[in-house]
């Protein structure tokens, strides 16, 4: 289930991945953390880790999200496209 914070700006959210080709099934699925102001979302890879948190594996951070003067606000990562992105014909993900 998604974060409070994720339901709380989901409209905003879906207008942002739309804006910026990121898939929003990814976004909402994504491990996330936060509070009422900001929120990171993860990517777990089971690959570099079997139980991610539970054995301390890091998750890459994909996207940080954060209110600012009362606006959300959104700052991409190394990672955003990589696990977020929608992917083009050739299965490259786009910008």
């Amino acid at each position: 289930m998604p974060h409070q914070f994720l339901k709380t700006y989901r409209s905003e959210i879906e207008q942002y991945c739309e804006e910026n080709n990121l898939l929003t099934n990814k976004v909402f699925s994504s491990p996330s953390a936060g509070n009422k102001e900001e929120m990171i979302l993860q990517h777990f890879d089971p690959e570099k880790g079997k139980l991610g948190l539970l054995d301390e594996t890091p998750g890459a951070v994909t996207l940080w999200l954060f209110l600012e003067n009362g606006k959300l606000r959104f700052e991409q990562t190394e990672h955003t496209r990589k696990y977020l992105g929608a992917a083009d014909k050739t299965g490259r993900r786009v910008a």
